[in-house]
Parts: C-alpha cells; structure tokens; sequence
C-alpha cells in the first residue's frame, strides 16, 4: 500500500492541500486532509481504499463512507474531493 501513498501525495501535494500521513502496524495506512473547512480521512489497508468525509454531525468511523477495491476508481473519487 505504501506506493499508493506515494501516488496519493503527488495527487495532494501541487493543490497546497494540508494532510497527514499515518501508518500502521497492521500494515494500514491513514491520510487526513483538510481542503479549507473540510476534513476527509483517506483508510488504506491490504487492497482496499477507503475515504469518508468527517464532520461536527458525523465522527470518525474505522467503516469508511466509501470503499474501493481499485486504485482507478478510488483516484477519480479523490480527484473530484481535490479539486472542489
């Protein structure tokens, strides 16, 4: 998963978007961003990729809001949160 990291970062970082990278022992790995008010946390584990949006109403849940099995689809959704 960590190349997907790599991948992730070169998608973030042109925008000037604030985020953090996490890892785990389990071999997961966490990405939190903030884009303005926003705050989404990005959960990557074995070959699963996760994004949920955080609010005052909604907390953070390990059970992502959106899961995807393939690093396209789960890019295109990433892309449309960047770059909003």
């Amino acid at each position: 998963m960590k190349q997907y990291i790599d991948k992730i970062s070169e998608l973030i970082k042109p925008k000037g978007i604030r985020y953090e990278i996490h890892s785990f022992d389990s071999g997961a790995f966490m990405v939190d961003i903030w884009i303005n008010n926003d705050f989404y946390c990005i959960q990557l584990f074995e070959n699963e990729f996760g994004i949920s949006q955080v609010t005052e109403e909604i907390d953070f849940s390990t059970i992502p809001d959106k899961t995807y099995t393939e690093w396209e689809s789960f890019k295109t959704e990433l892309e449309k949160v960047i770059n909003e």
